[in-house]
C-alpha cells in the first residue's frame, strides 16, 4: 500500500515539474543571461538601453525551452547597434507581445537555432539607410539591419509581426523551413523579406508592400530569393515596390529552384513586378503583375511555368525573356503593354555565351491591347497555340532574325491595326488552322507580311466598327479601363465602376476611386466586339459633366483629355488643376472646343487627326493621396442621353455588294425598313475615309446605288452604309 502511495507521490511530483513552471518578471537590463526553460516577463514600461557589446540585451545562447513576453513593454537601443535578443546554438524559444523594439541594428538575431517563434512583436524602426546601392550577393556578415535576422535556423515560425520603417523586415541567410505568414513588413528600404540559400520555406499572408529607396528602387524588393530552392510564396501583398519578388541565381543556375510563386499582387513596381534571372523551374500562377515598368522578367532563366497571371498596362513589356529557354505560358491575361511578349538574344554574360533563346510554349492566353502581342527576336522553336489576339496595334506575332522552327497554329486573331503576323525572317513560318476576324482571305493577305504558310484558316465574323461615338460614353453598356501611374503610391487597388445613384444624365456616371497619389487615367472603348474608329471631323466640341471628392486641405495638380488613336497620337488638352478642385462635391460642366483655347490649352503628340479616333480619356493628379471622380454626359455631339447607345439603337440591314472584286464600278444593293437619308463611306485599312457618297432620302424597301471606284487604287476597302441610327458594313476588294 505504501508503495502505490509513493508512486503516486513520485507521479504527482514529476507532473508539477513539467507543468509548473512558473513565469518569472523582471527588469530589461544590458547582458542578462536567460536560462533554459525560463518563462520571462519584462516589466511594463519605456525603456533606453544600448547594447554595449553589440551581444544583445538578453542573451540566450545554448539553451532550450524559453519564452520571453514583451506585452507593454517599449524598448530602444538608442544608437542602431546591437541587438535587443540575441539567440545561438538554441532550440524552442519564443519571443512574443513587444510592443515596440526599435533602434537596434536588428531587434532580434537568431544564429544555428532551431524550433523558433516569433510572434506579435512590433519590430520597427531599426537600422535604416534609404541612399546606396544594395549588392544582394552577400552573406550574413553584410546584412543590411532591421527586423529579424536569422542565420543557420530551421525549423522556426515568425508570425503576426509588425516590422517596417528600416532596411529588411526579415532576413534569412542559409535556413531551412522557416515559416513566415500574417506579418506586416511594408515600408521598408530594403527587404520586406530576405532568403540568401534560404531553402524549403513557406511565406504567405504577409504585407510586404511600399520596399523602396531613394536612389535607384531596382535594387531593393518586397522578397528577395538568392539561390533560394523549393520555397513556397503566396497570397502575399508586394505592390509598390522596387521589385514585388526578385529571384537570382547568378553562377548557380544548375541548381533546380523549383520555388512556386502563387496568389501574389507584384504590381506598381517601379522596375519589375517579379524578376526571376539565372533561375531554373519555378512556377508562377494566378499573380497580379500590373502597372510596372515590367510586368515579368525572366532573363536567362529556362524551365518555367508562368499560369494564369494578370500581367496588365506595364510601361515596357507584360513578360520579358532574354535568352531564355523551355518556358511555359498559358492562360494569362496580358493586356495593354507595349510588348504583350518581348523574346530576344540579348549580349553574352558571364559564363553564359551558349544559352540562346528558343523553345517557348504560348498557350491558352488572351494577348490584348499591346503594341505587339509576341515580339521575338532571334528565337527558335516558338509555339504559339490556343490564343486569343485582340486590337494589338502594330502585330499579333513580330518574328525577326534567325527565329526558325516557330509554329502559330489554332489561335484567334481578331482585327489588329496593323498586322496578323509579321515575319521578318529567312525561313518560313507554320501558321495553320487559325482563325481570322475579319476573315476574307484578300484582307488576311495584306495583313501577313513575310513567308507564313498560314492555310488552311477557320471563317470568323467580320468585325463592327463604331464611325461615331454614341451620344453619352459615360453609360453602362461601354466599357472604361484605368491607366494608372507606375510611380510610388499610397496603396493599392483603384476601383472603376458605374454609379446608379449619383449621375447627371442618362442611367447612370462612371465613378472613379483611387488611393493613389499619381497620375490616374481612364479611358472609354465601345462595349463587345465594336472598334472605335470616330470620325470627328465635324465636330467642334467635347462636352462632359464632372464631380469630385477631394482632401479639402490639398488640390488637385493635374487635369487634362486626350483624344487618340492606336498609333500613339493624340491630341491633349490641359484644363487648369483649379477647375477640378472647384468641381469638389458637386457637378460642373465643360465644353472642351477641340481646336483649342487658351484655358484649354491643345498640344499634339505624333500624326494625330481627327478623322481616325479610337478613344477618349481623362487624367488628374492630386497633391495628396486618393481621390473619387465622376464624369458623365461624355459626347461630341449634341444629344439626349437615354442609356442606349447608338450602335444598338436601329436594327442592321442586308447590303450586298457587286462584283466582289471589283474593277471600275459596281453596285450596292441595300433595304431598309424606312424611308432615310443614306450616306456610304469607303475607308482604307488604315482606318481613314477615302470616298464619301450622301444621298437624299432612299425609300422602304430595296434599294440599288450604282458607285464609280476609279479614283480608288487597288487594295481592300470597307465601306459602311448609315441610315438613321443604323451602320453596316462590308468589306470589297478593287483590283
Amino acid at each position: 500500500m505504501w508503495s502505490i502511495n509513493r508512486l503516486s507521490l513520485l507521479i504527482l511530483l514529476g507532473l508539477f515539474t513539467v507543468t509548473a513552471y512558473t513565469q518569472t518578471t523582471i527588469d530589461l537590463v544590458d547582458n542578462t543571461e536567460i536560462s533554459s526553460g525560463a518563462n520571462i516577463k519584462i516589466n511594463p514600461g519605456d525603456y533606453q538601453i544600448q547594447d554595449l557589446h553589440n551581444n544583445g540585451l538578453l542573451r540566450i545562447v545554448n539553451k532550450e525551452n524559453v519564452i520571453i513576453d514583451g506585452s507593454d513593454v517599449n524598448v530602444s537601443g538608442m544608437d542602431t547597434t546591437g541587438y535587443l535578443i540575441y539567440i545561438e546554438n538554441s532550440t524552442n524559444v519564443t519571443i512574443k507581445n513587444f510592443k515596440s523594439a526599435s533602434a537596434f541594428f536588428y531587434a532580434i538575431r537568431a544564429k544555428n537555432s532551431s524550433g523558433i517563434t516569433i510572434e506579435d512583436n512590433n519590430l520597427s524602426y531599426n537600422q535604416k539607410d534609404t541612399l546606396g546601392w544594395i549588392f544582394i550577393w552577400t552573406e550574413v556578415g553584410e546584412a543590411l539591419g532591421g527586423g529579424v535576422l536569422l542565420d543557420q535556423c530551421t525549423d522556426s515560425d515568425v508570425f503576426g509581426n509588425t516590422m517596417v520603417q528600416q532596411n529588411d523586415g526579415v532576413a534569412m541567410y542559409h535556413c531551412d523551413d522557416i515559416r513566415i505568414h500574417d506579418n506586416t513588413l511594408n515600408w521598408n528600404c530594403g527587404f520586406g523579406i530576405r532568403m540568401n540559400f534560404t531553402d524549403n520555406c513557406n511565406i504567405h499572408h504577409n504585407d510586404c508592400s511600399h520596399v523602396n529607396r531613394i536612389t535607384d528602387p531596382s535594387d531593393c524588393a518586397a522578397i528577395l530569393l538568392i539561390v533560394s530552392n523549393n520555397n513556397t510564396v503566396e497570397y502575399n501583398d508586394l505592390t509598390y515596390s522596387g521589385d514585388g519578388i526578385f529571384l537570382g541565381q547568378y553562377e548557380h543556375s544548375h541548381i533546380p529552384n523549383n520555388n512556386y510563386f502563387a496568389h501574389n499582387d507584384c504590381s506598381y513596381s517601379p522596375h519589375n513586378a517579379i524578376e526571376s534571372t539565372f533561375a531554373d523551374g519555378n512556377v508562377f500562377i494566378d499573380n497580379n503583375c500590373n502597372f510596372s515598368h515590367y510586368g515579368l522578367w525572366l532573363g536567362y532563366s529556362f524551365n518555367n511555368l508562368v499560369e494564369d497571371n494578370e500581367i496588365i498596362g506595364n510601361l515596357t513589356a507584360g513578360i520579358a525573356v532574354d535568352r531564355g529557354f523551355e518556358n511555359t505560358f498559358r492562360g494569362n491575361e496580358i493586356r495593354q503593354n507595349p510588348y504583350g511578349f518581348q523574346l530576344w538574344e540579348g549580349g553574352v554574360i558571364g559564363p553564359y555565351g551558349d544559352q540562346y533563346s528558343h523553345s517557348y510554349y504560348i498557350y491558352d492566353n488572351l494577348i490584348q491591347g499591346n503594341m505587339w502581342g509576341i515580339h521575338a527576336i532571334n528565337t527558335e522553336h516558338l509555339v504559339a497555340k490556343g490564343n486569343e489576339f485582340i486590337h494589338n496595334q502594330k502585330a499579333d506575332i513580330y518574328l525577326e532574325g534567325d527565329s526558325k522552327n516557330d509554329t502559330i497554329s489554332r489561335n484567334y486573331f481578331n482585327s489588329p491595326t496593323s498586322y496578323f503576323i509579321q515575319a521578318m525572317t529567312e525561313d518560313a513560318i507554320e501558321a495553320p488552322d487559325n482563325q481570322f476576324n475579319p476573315a476574307d482571305r484578300d484582307l488576311i493577305v495584306r495583313k501577313m507580311r513575310g513567308t507564313i504558310n498560314w492555310y488552311p484558316f477557320v471563317e470568323g465574323p467580320a468585325p463592327r466598327f463604331m464611325d461615331q461615338p454614341p451620344c453619352d460614353m459615360a453609360e453602362p453598356n461601354a466599357v472604361w479601363n484605368i491607366y494608372a501611374d507606375p510611380g510610388f503610391g499610397h496603396r493599392r487597388d483603384e476601383v472603376l465602376e458605374f454609379d446608379s445613384v449619383d449621375f447627371k444624365v442618362g442611367q447612370a456616371s462612371v465613378k472613379l476611386n483611387t488611393p493613389r497619389g499619381w497620375d490616374v487615367g481612364i479611358n472609354y472603348r465601345p462595349g463587345g466586339d465594336s472598334i472605335a474608329l470616330w470620325d470627328l471631323s465635324e465636330n467642334d466640341t467635347l462636352k462632359f459633366w464632372i464631380k469630385t471628392i477631394k482632401n479639402p486641405n490639398y488640390g488637385f495638380q493635374g487635369f487634362f483629355i486626350r483624344i487618340g488613336n492606336f498609333d500613339h497620337s493624340y491630341y491633349q488638352y490641359t484644363i487648369p488643376a483649379s477647375d477640378l478642385n472647384n468641381a469638389h462635391n458637386r457637378w460642373r460642366h465643360y465644353n472642351i472646343p477641340l481646336k483649342g483655347t487658351s484655358k484649354f490649352v491643345r498640344t499634339q503628340v505624333g500624326d494625330m487627326d481627327f478623322d481616325a479616333v479610337n478613344y477618349v480619356e481623362f487624367h488628374a493628379d492630386t497633391w495628396d493621396f486618393g481621390y473619387t471622380l465622376w464624369v458623365d454626359g461624355v459626347q461630341f455631339k449634341d444629344c439626349i442621353p437615354t442609356g442606349i447607345s447608338d450602335e444598338e439603337s436601329g436594327k442592321p440591314f442586308q447590303s450586298v455588294f457587286y462584283p466582289n472584286p471589283v474593277s471600275g464600278s459596281g453596285t450596292i444593293n441595300f433595304h431598309l425598313d424606312q424611308p432615310f437619308e443614306v450616306e456610304i463611306k469607303f475607308y482604307n485599312l488604315e482606318g481613314r475615309v477615302v470616298k464619301s457618297i450622301e444621298l437624299d432620302v432612299q425609300g422602304a424597301g430595296k434599294n440599288i446605288q450604282n458607285v464609280d471606284l476609279d479614283d480608288l487604287g487597288n487594295g481592300v476597302y470597307i465601306y459602311r452604309i448609315f441610315a438613321g441610327k443604323m451602320i453596316e458594313q462590308e468589306m470589297i476588294v478593287v483590283q
